[in-house]
Parts: C-alpha cells; sequence; structure tokens
C-alpha cells in the first residue's frame, strides 16, 4: 500500500516538474518573440524618423565630400510638413565664372512643431542668411531638378543646430528664376 501512495506521490512531482519545465520554454519563447518582433514594429514610427534624420546626417558628409546624396536626397519627397515658415525671397550671384548669373528663389520651411514657429520668427535673419550662404555657393548648373533635394538637406542640415523648440524636416521652394 505504501508503495501505491510512493507512486502516487512520484508522478505527480514528475507532472509539476513537467509543467514547470513546459511554462519556463513558453516564457521563454513569449521573450525572444517580442524582443525580436513586436517589440520593433512599435518603434517603427520613431525609427522611421530618426532614420531620416540620420540620413541626413550622412548626407551632409556625402554631400561635403563632393558626391551625390541620391536615395537619402529622394526621401525628402515623402516627407510632408504640417507646418510652414516662409522666408523673405532671395536673390544671390551664382558661383559661375564672371558672376554675371543670379538666381531669385521663394523659400518655405517645413516642420511639424507648433513652438517651432515663434523661434523661426525670432532667428529669421540668421536663417535667411544660412539659406543665402548655401545658394551663393552654387552654379547655373546645380540648380536642376536632380540637385534640388541636395540643395534642400544642406539647407536644413545647416539650419538645424541652430534651432532648439524642433527641427525642419522638409525645404520648399515655390518661385526658381535664374538669369
Amino acid at each position: 500500500m505504501e508503495n501505491k501512495a510512493e507512486k502516487k506521490g512520484s508522478s505527480k512531482i514528475k507532472i509539476i516538474a513537467i509543467g514547470i519545465l513546459i511554462l519556463a520554454v513558453v516564457a521563454g519563447g513569449a521573450f525572444f518573440g517580442y524582443n525580436n518582433f513586436i517589440k520593433d514594429k512599435k518603434n517603427t514610427a520613431k525609427n522611421a524618423v530618426q532614420q531620416v534624420n540620420t540620413q541626413q546626417v550622412n548626407t551632409q558628409q556625402v554631400v561635403n565630400n563632393g558626391q551625390t546624396a541620391g536615395t537619402v536626397a529622394n526621401s525628402l519627397d515623402q516627407v510632408v510638413s504640417s507646418q510652414t515658415f516662409q522666408l523673405d525671397e532671395v536673390t544671390v550671384n551664382l558661383a559661375d565664372e564672371g558672376g554675371n548669373r543670379y538666381l531669385k528663389v521663394a523659400v518655405y520651411l517645413g516642420f511639424n512643431d507648433k513652438k517651432l514657429t515663434a523661434e523661426l520668427t525670432a532667428k529669421k535673419p540668421i536663417v535667411t542668411d544660412a539659406v543665402i550662404e548655401i545658394l551663393r555657393t552654387k552654379k547655373a548648373a546645380d540648380i536642376s531638378a536632380k540637385n534640388m533635394n541636395n540643395i534642400k538637406l544642406e539647407i536644413i542640415q545647416k539650419i538645424n543646430p541652430m534651432l532648439e523648440k524642433g527641427q525642419l524636416n522638409n525645404v520648399y521652394f515655390t518661385d526658381i528664376i535664374i538669369q
């Protein structure tokens, strides 16, 4: 009789041990799945914004080396700003030989944070100067449809370090005249 009771107690312990083992395996699998699959999907939007900002920084290095920014510059086509800030119309001499050519543009800065409007208003002369500084280095051949995104990225990268209440995410040109 004692032998049967021992076997019942022993089998209960085995069942409990197997149950704990199964529970540990399921918990480990759930942890692994969360870290590798679900967690990544939750951060997709945040990572996309960080990726654009990282690409902009990397593009600055590429542009400074005289190479084309390519696909990073094309990412600006996909960014639509919820707010814009109009700069005064800008007229600059281009860097062509002889200095006979000039560029006239109307520039809007794109961003998403409403707080940035007041800061841009206060820093309008500084921001306009930064845009002029960039555009003065361009030749007439640089002002083409395929190079405009690179110019936009240069402007964003020049102005963003000056801003404290937000960041630009796009630049819009509404008028471009080359004479």
